[in-house]
């Protein structure tokens, strides 16, 4: 719960920090506070999607693949012996490791309200 009260507390600082930068520039004001809302809800919105990714268990076959690559090869058998890299278990149980991330959902919405609104400024001052 701290994790996403902290997230949420950068994000109204980054929001503060883009309306006084705004402020700085004078008579560009509502164009630079659009880009860096732009900015900051995209960077959010990205780590957000790439965690729901990750926590969906997209990569697992990927990195399942290599692992049984690498084991397939017999530079890789005698490298692996050295480290504890491919301790591959069977499909069925390696894939099925799903991580959790509480983060995630705050993330995304954080990233989407500032995107939205910032595309809706811009719809309504440029169009």
């Amino acid at each position: 719960m701290k994790r996403i009260v902290n997230i949420y507390l950068i994000a109204v600082i980054i929001l503060i920090a883009s309306l006084t930068v705004s402020l700085a520039k004078g008579d560009t004001y509502m164009l630079s506070l659009i880009n860096s809302l732009f900015i900051a809800g995209m960077i959010y919105f990205i780590f957000g999607a790439f965690l729901y990714i990750f926590q969906k268990g997209f990569f697992n076959g990927i990195i399942y693949s290599l692992k049984r690559f690498r084991r397939s090869t017999t530079q890789g058998k005698y490298v692996s012996q050295f480290d504890d890299l491919d301790d591959t278990k069977e499909a069925h149980v390696e894939l099925s490791v799903i991580r959790s991330y509480r983060v995630t959902r705050s993330l995304l919405g954080i990233g989407g309200i500032l995107l939205i609104i910032s595309l809706a400024l811009s719809y309504l001052l440029y169009t």
